[in-house]
Parts: C-alpha cells; sequence; structure tokens
C-alpha cells in the first residue's frame, strides 16, 4: 500500500505576451428590477440546493450586471484587429444571470473561430490557473493571439454565510490581449499547499521584476476589495507608467496554492483604461 500525490506544477513559460490591458468599473443596472420569474425560479432552485433561501429584495437592491454585459463592453473597448484563437474567463464569484453562457457568446462576438472556456472554483488563483492553460494551448495555434477575461461581481441574491473568499466591493472586469511572444512571454508557477509564502517568492521573483501580491499574501496590495480581479487591475495600473518586468503573486487561502505570473518587459507602455484603480477599487 502507499500514498501517491500530484507533484506541483511545473513553471509555463508561455508564447504570448500582453498586448492590451483594459480596466473597467461597471456601474449598477440604472433600470429598476421589474421582475423575471425565470430567473428567480431558478436562482431559487439553484441556492436551496446548498441551504440557502432565493432572497427577491437583495436581488433587487443589487447591480445585477451580468458577465455577458462586462465582456460585451470590454471587448469593444478593446483594439482586435485580426482573428482570436483562444477566449478563457476567469472569476472567483457566480454570474449575475447564470442563463447566459459567456464564454459562447464571446466565440460568437469576437473575430475569428475562438475556443472559449472558463475557469472559477479556484478563488484569487483563478487567473493563473487561465493564463498557464493559455501558454499551453497557444502551441496548437501558430501565431495566436488570445484573449483572458478577470471579471468579478457584486450580486449575490442570497445571504452570505462563512463565505470562502469575501465579496467584492466592485463590479469590475479586466481584459488582457495576448500575442506571439517568441520564448520570452509569460511565466506561471503554481505550488499547493505552501507554509512560508513569502520565503518561497523571495526564490522565485526575478531581482528587476516588480512585485505585485494580493490580499491572500501579508504584504498584499492596497487593492483589496475586487476579489481575483484585484492584482490583475493592479497590474494594469503599472503597465500603464512601466515596461520593465512585473511579477504577480496570490495566494488562495482555502487550498494553500501559490501562485506567481512572470510578465515580461514590454517594448511599450500597453494601451490602459480605467488606470485610477488604486482610488476607485478601495
Amino acid at each position: 500500500m502507499f500514498l501517491s500525490t500530484a507533484p506541483a506544477a511545473p513553471a509555463r513559460t508561455g508564447r504570448l505576451r500582453p498586448t492590451q490591458v483594459i480596466v473597467r468599473h461597471f456601474e449598477p443596472d440604472p433600470q429598476p428590477y421589474s421582475g423575471d420569474p425565470l430567473l428567480e425560479e431558478y436562482l431559487s432552485d439553484m441556492t436551496a440546493l446548498y441551504g440557502r433561501r432565493f432572497d427577491r429584495d437583495r436581488h433587487a437592491a443589487s447591480a445585477r450586471v451580468s458577465y455577458t454585459e462586462m465582456a460585451d463592453r470590454l471587448v469593444a473597448e478593446l483594439d482586435v484587429t485580426g482573428p482570436v484563437d483562444l477566449v478563457v474567463l476567469a472569476h472567483a464569484t457566480s454570474d449575475a444571470d447564470p442563463r447566459r453562457v459567456t464564454a459562447c457568446y464571446l466565440n460568437e462576438l469576437l473575430p475569428g473561430d475562438p475556443l472559449a472556456f472558463a475557469v472559477s472554483d479556484q478563488g484569487p488563483i483563478a487567473p493563473f490557473t487561465a493564463l498557464r492553460l493559455l501558454g499551453s494551448y497557444a502551441g496548437d495555434f501558430p501565431g495566436c493571439r488570445a484573449l483572458l477575461l478577470i471579471m468579478e461581481q457584486t450580486t449575490m441574491p442570497y445571504e452570505i454565510i462563512g463565505a470562502r473568499y469575501p465579496v467584492p466591493a466592485h463590479d469590475i472586469g479586466v481584459a488582457m490581449l495576448l500575442e506571439p511572444a517568441g520564448t520570452d512571454g509569460i511565466a506561471v508557477e503554481q505550488y499547493p499547499d505552501v507554509a512560508d509564502p513569502g520565503e518561497r517568492l523571495h526564490d522565485l521573483v526575478p531581482p528587476d521584476a516588480a512585485l505585485i501580491t494580493g490580499p491572500g499574501l501579508e504584504t498584499g496590495s492596497p487593492v483589496r476589495d475586487l476579489g481575483a480581479a484585484g492584482v490583475w487591475a493592479e497590474f494594469a495600473r503599472r503597465r500603464a507608467v512601466t515596461s520593465g518586468p512585473i511579477a504577480v503573486a496570490d495566494r488562495d487561502p482555502v487550498s494553500g496554492t501559490l501562485a506567481l505570473a512572470v510578465l515580461p518587459a514590454a517594448d511599450v507602455v500597453l494601451r490602459s483604461i480605467d488606470v485610477e484603480i488604486g482610488e476607485a477599487g478601495r
């Protein structure tokens, strides 16, 4: 009899680099809630499975901004000049309107015929996993152009009790357009059950890279209430003012997984929208 455990995920040196980064805060739905029997029935059935009760008044007073709406606005603001091969959505909170499959919508919206899917149920680590997958899949698409969307929303139509992750304070989306990078692409590393993340980061972060750390680490970024999008919103702000290498790190408080992404130096300062994240996100 023996015990077998999975090895630590190896570093994934992607063939991709970011060429555009956009951050957008979304205002609540300005229209009064008029009732949606089909959605209410769906949410009531789903919450009951987990011992919760759908709260119609809470839902009516919430922002009600779906991921499909966010994605539509973010894609419109990107300068997409050619076909997109890969699209990955990453989020920690569930969609405000789960009836709409955002990945399928993007498959129709974007030029080309992109492979589109989502990464969730990993808390703040979801965007890192998404980047690692994009780096792996990129080899199957010559001249790959990829899009990463990191989105968080605030609509929780039930009482929050013992949440594993804090509910974001704002509806926010980060869009990152990625293109071929040769050998100097994004490198992602993930290590499960790390007891001393500070020491591990000291060994992993390149000495010339600026480090952004999320709320899962003791030296976390001031952008602490934006869910999985927080450190990536801060990355967009930094990238808008510097072209040097940037390392982004966070830790999942549930699994103890430490994730690190090293984004290489850019030839030019990237185009960025809504860079006042430090103020808007606090």
